[in-house]
């Protein structure tokens, strides 16, 4: 009974703080992200149920981030609270020690690490997947709307129009430059006499026409550059036309990007690639469990000093766990480091630290952290 009771009490305590932390994080997130997407959806004039719709497809992108911090902060600040207010040292003298304190964090470590795993292998690839289509929609109705003349003009990420004279609504121009940067491995400066917005009849999708002018392009190290004249060229306004070519990583589940990396007909680099991403979509919810259970300790020994203080001795933790995970990453994709050992050794230090950190808490007590 005692036991049932300490497990709602501390499940009571971590749900006002995790779900607000949770809340106001995908907020600003949110914010942040529609404000890179702010041009194309004024110039397309979007319904408020499209702009409900981009919202609810855009906010499981940041939780693959937000549940570990969030359930950190969850713990940390029930913790805090608990210890402030000498709950934590009164539950002590009447005999309920840390493991029974623990129980109910190890649930709450389990429910984040899992729907962190089910957000990473499956939520957040269709939810890129379906933003980047719903983007391109917006993108085509911003373009339909026409293009201003003697204007720089952004309808999707990397791609930049500037035209010296429109016509017919702005869906025909003279003096065009285009500015297509939206592949990571060659971007593409174009120069034509003139240009039409039209409707390819097999995909349905809007083309730009381009007659008279000259191509360049550029590969992202600048050392490979090509010249192209053309009379007439079709520039695709989907980023993916093909329904055949092959998924970004980031939109791929768990399973496919390992199938991925099995493929023996894909470059060795690109197989890293993959491999770093699946590890990634694994171990980033396992450092979700191992944050959620460091921050029960935390907030017992830092407590006492202030809310403030144990607050920042928990974000820092996550801050450097973070950076860590992105440096390992970083040095497994340009093959430094085997994609395994680029996720886990960070993970493996944190549970090391965490280890640690509960020793103390069962040796020493509340007290003497």
């Amino acid at each position: 009974m005692t036991s049932a009771i300490l497990t709602r009490m501390v499940l009571k305590e971590v749900a006002l703080p995790l779900v607000f932390s949770l809340g106001a994080m995908s907020l600003l997130f949110l914010i942040g992200k529609l404000f890179t997407h702010v041009e194309p959806l004024l110039a397309a004039g979007i319904s408020l149920r499209e702009f409900i719709k981009l919202n609810l497809l855009m906010l499981p992108i940041f939780l693959y981030v937000l549940i570990p911090i969030c359930s950190l902060l969850g713990v940390l600040i029930a913790f805090l609270r608990l210890s402030r207010d000498s709950e934590i040292l009164a539950l002590f003298s009447c005999g309920i020690g840390p493991s029974s304190l623990m129980f109910p964090v190890i649930l709450i470590a389990l429910a984040a690490f899992v729907s962190s795993l089910i957000v990473s292998a499956v939520v957040v690839p269709y939810s890129k997947r379906e933003t980047g289509r719903f983007m391109e929609d917006i993108t085509e109705k911003a373009l339909l709307k026409g293009v201003p003349a003697k204007r720089f003009f952004t309808p999707t990420k990397g791609l930049t129009f500037f035209v010296d004279t429109a016509y017919d609504q702005g869906r025909k121009f003279s003096g065009v430059f285009i500015r297509d940067a939206r592949n990571k491995a060659f971007s593409y400066d174009i120069l034509a006499k003139k240009g039409a917005l039209s409707i390819d009849t097999r995909s349905g999708r809007v083309v730009l026409k381009l007659f008279n002018g000259r191509l360049f392009s550029i590969s992202s190290n600048y050392l490979k550059i090509d010249t192209v004249d053309f009379q007439r060229y079709l520039l695709s306004i989907s980023s993916n036309t093909d329904s055949g070519a092959r998924k970004r990583r980031g939109e791929m589940t768990t399973w496919e990007l390992l199938e991925a990396s099995s493929d023996s007909g894909i470059k060795p680099s690109k197989r890293l690639k993959y491999l770093v991403e699946f590890h990634k979509r694994i171990g980033i919810p396992y450092g979700a469990f191992i944050l959620s259970l460091l921050a029960a300790p935390l907030g017992i020994f830092f407590g006492r000093g202030g809310m403030s203080q144990g607050i920042c001795m928990g974000l820092a933790a996550f801050l450097v766990y973070y950076l860590a995970i992105l440096f390992g990453t970083t040095l497994a994709e340009d093959g430094r480091l085997p994609a395994m050992l680029g996720v886990w050794i960070p993970n493996f230090l944190l549970t090391l630290v965490s280890i640690a950190v509960y020793k103390r808490l069962f040796v020493k007590g509340p007290l003497q952290g």
